[in-house]
């Protein structure tokens, strides 16, 4: 049996599990539970009343629940810990969390405010021998996945376009639609940007929304809508050369395309009724992160990945100071910091 800690027991630590529109198992505590090879032991947060809540909603006894960190790593013998506090912290976090003997680590996103973090933490994993997952489900999902293989075997054509259309925020949602697209097309050749709000050098820099266009390197143009909403939406939009496909959130759609009914001699995209999504990935972000601490193989939703997708989200924060010019990722300076996330 392996011994299990979070750091930051708020929302996704714990409390949307009592949402009732969420399926069980939808938070680092609700997966820890349903697993049969793991124990919720202790937690950590500055927050007393959410610390007190995490430890009644999950039967841990009061000496086992710390306002520092720190204590924790001192005090209990943990095998998995899961980072979840704000991205400012994380690599702290996850080096105390190695140096206390973890052997792995469940990080929230963003991995950290700058690639430097994100190489920083790669580099902790690696000298301490352990593994890590970044909560980025999506490439397990079946619709996405079996997107991945539509585009790869051309079943519809080529694919031309995606607009992703988001609520807010490049860095916290953006992150998600960005390990999407990677896992979809290959890698960002180059990123084009405009912010929200804005900011110049002298700033401290800030997550916010804005636009984008990104070049993807198998010939994909990805154009990216993430403005403040009175709602929140996070869907992409892939047109094929021959069909269209909705996906996101709350849609799954398929339109393919059949004899016009306004038009003689032309067609047009029809929504498809039923659709195969196929079987999801075998392992979810628990099981994933103990086959990777058990074999040493890179897991599905690896700290490489969440490196990259941090990256072109930053480029399109210096793509904003350079006027608008397209940046290629790889030109990022590593040290370029989203302090509030």
């Amino acid at each position: 049996m392996l011994n299990a800690c979070i750091i930051g027991t708020g929302r996704i630590a714990s409390t949307l599990e009592k949402d009732p529109l969420r399926p069980a198992g939808c938070t680092h505590a609700g997966s820890y539970a349903a697993s049969p090879n793991i124990q919720l032991v202790a937690g950590a947060d500055i927050d007393a009343d959410a610390l007190e809540c995490f430890g009644r909603d999950w039967d841990i006894p009061s000496k086992r629940l710390y306002a520092d960190y720190h204590d924790l790593f001192a005090k209990e013998k943990i095998d998995i810990a899961s980072i979840c506090a704000y991205a400012p912290q994380r690599l702290d976090m996850a080096r105390a969390a190695l140096e206390a003997g973890a052997k792995g680590l469940w990080l929230e996103k963003a991995l950290g405010c700058s690639i430097a973090d994100g190489e920083a933490i790669q580099a902790a994993l690696q000298k301490h021998q352990a593994a890590a997952v970044v909560d980025y489900p999506r490439r397990a999902r079946p619709p996405y996945r079996k997107i991945k293989e539509l585009i790869d075997k051309q079943t519809y054509g080529k694919l031309q376009s995606v607009t992703c259309h988001m609520t807010h925020q490049l860095i916290h949602t953006g992150t998600h639609a960005f390990d999407v697209l990677r896992y979809w097309c290959g890698e960002a050749l180059a990123v084009s940007g405009k912010l929200e709000n804005g900011y110049d050098s002298s700033q401290e820099i800030s997550d916010q929304g804005g636009q984008a266009t990104i070049q993807f390197s198998n010939g994909t143009v990805a154009f990216v809508s993430a403005y403040r909403k009175k709602y929140y939406i996070f869907q992409f939009d892939l047109v094929f050369e021959n069909a269209r496909i909705l996906i996101g959130n709350d849609i799954e759609k398929v339109y393919l395309p059949d004899t016009s009914k306004l038009y003689t001699g032309f067609k047009e995209l029809f929504e498809q009724d039923k659709y195969d999504w196929g079987p999801a990935y075998p392992r979810g972000m628990v099981d994933e992160l103990v086959h990777a601490m058990q074999t040493g193989t890179e897991p599905l939703y690896s700290v490489t990945n969440a490196i990259e997708a941090l990256r072109i989200a930053l480029a399109i924060f210096a793509s904003h100071l350079a006027d608008g010019k397209a940046i290629s990722p790889s030109e990022v300076d590593p040290n370029l910091k989203i302090e509030n996330q």
